[in-house]
């Protein structure tokens, strides 16, 4: 048979190196096994690579028994998986057989032939069984503010409301934000749940837990609250919100992430986006930072897809300028939005944050309508008396 390329989760190294002795030997195939010691490597490796089969262990310390197989297969639909276990238990078995394992072996009792026959067959009834499984994978957008209060949030919730409305499918509004509750009160949405439940179950992702998390609005995007819509709270963990984001990924058309500024967490789901709107306004403080933001963004391996820039709280007669910013930071200005801070207060005094009459919502709809498009400006040539303007601001050329 070809080479045949095996997951194994498991996390007792004396275990994991038995196996892989075993397949090593084996006669009659080339197996090339990746290891994975908890739950969240093995979908971290299932995110990057396409493995034949999976060898999973139902008892990580990381998850807990069933609980690993069902996550494994809540992220990779499709893949053939044979469960291990290190005890002799009838009932485990069928209780893995029935939630969709080919089959269970007993560590203790495994042999190089049965490990090799159980495997081959998984792969064959699998491939027999089953149609190639077809997984809707949501265009992920990332809102990204160069600095705080340049308007990031009010755009994230303008944009997945505009996709929404612009496309008539589903759109996830995301909110990373540990200390903030911004999107929460834009969106006028509460609950007890936010992206820190979801990313520290990922073990009980599913549709129908899922739908306890996130709140559904009238306008018909869902929200994942920040953490800090309901407490202020510790660091979330980067990998385990990817993982949140890549199972929101098959539910939706569209997720919008609100990012909130550069740090370690933005900058690990970076590589998850499909496209990235770094939001800017014209003064200099916050031009310095969307240097340093862009400087840091096309780093290798940083992003996952392009990057753009929004500037926001554009005042009338300095649009002049926009050729120069462009040229100087080395990225388009796909939109401009005009200075909406007084009737943004009026608004909000009156409970209107995100009504289609105001200046920022129509702003912000031919935004989506361009990007649905596929409208790309691209940068123009600086004058001199502006790049020496930027370089005060520390932003290199």
């Amino acid at each position: 048979m070809p080479e045949c390329k095996v997951l194994l989760v498991e996390d007792n190294l004396g275990d994991a190196r038995s196996l892989q002795e075993m397949l090593a030997d084996a006669d009659s195939s080339l197996f090339r096994v990746q290891t994975a010691d908890s739950l969240v490597a093995a979908l971290n490796a299932l995110a990057l690579r396409r493995f034949d089969v999976a060898l999973v262990d139902l008892s990580l310390a990381s998850s807990h028994g069933l609980e690993t197989l069902l996550t494994v297969q809540r992220h990779a639909p499709g893949l053939p998986i044979v469960a291990l276990t290190g005890q002799d238990s009838d009932s485990m078995a069928m209780a893995a057989v029935e939630r969709g394992a080919q089959d269970c072996l007993v560590k203790s009792t495994l042999k190089v032939d049965s490990l090799v026959r159980s495997l081959q067959y998984a792969m064959l009834r699998r491939h027999r069984s089953t149609e190639p499984v077809e997984t809707q994978v949501a265009t992920v957008i990332g809102i990204l503010g160069a600095k705080g209060g340049v308007g990031t949030t009010t755009i994230a919730c303008h944009w997945a409301l505009e996709l929404q409305r612009q496309t008539k499918k589903k759109v996830l509004l995301l909110d990373v934000d540990v200390s903030s509750a911004s999107a929460s009160f834009l969106m006028d949405v509460h609950s007890e749940y936010t992206t820190a439940e979801a990313s520290s179950n990922l073990h009980r992702l599913d549709a129908s837990y899922w739908n306890n998390l996130v709140c559904s609005t009238p306008r018909g995007v869902d929200v994942l609250q920040a953490p800090g819509a309901m407490r202020f709270h510790d660091p979330l963990n980067g990998e385990r919100v990817r993982h949140v984001l890549r199972f929101a990924r098959s539910l939706y058309s569209y997720v919008v992430v609100d990012l909130g500024r550069l740090n370690d967490l933005s900058l690990s789901l970076a590589s998850e986006v499909s496209e990235l709107f770094v939001v800017t306004t014209p003064e200099i403080p916050a031009l310095f930072e969307t240097g340093r933001v862009l400087n840091k963004l096309s780093e290798p391996g940083v992003m996952g897809g392009r990057t753009q820039l929004i500037l926001n709280r554009l005042a009338k007669g300095m649009s002049h300028s926009l050729s120069d910013l462009e040229c100087v930071l080395g990225r388009p200005v796909c939109a401009t939005i005009g200075d909406c801070s007084a009737e943004l207060h009026d608004a909000y005094g009156m409970g209107q944050f995100l009504d289609e009459r105001l200046a920022i919502s129509k702003q912000s709809r031919q935004m989506v309508t361009t990007y649905l498009g596929g409208g790309v400006v691209e940068p123009r040539s600086a004058s001199r008396g502006a790049l020496g303007l930027l370089r005060l601001a520390g932003v290199r050329d």
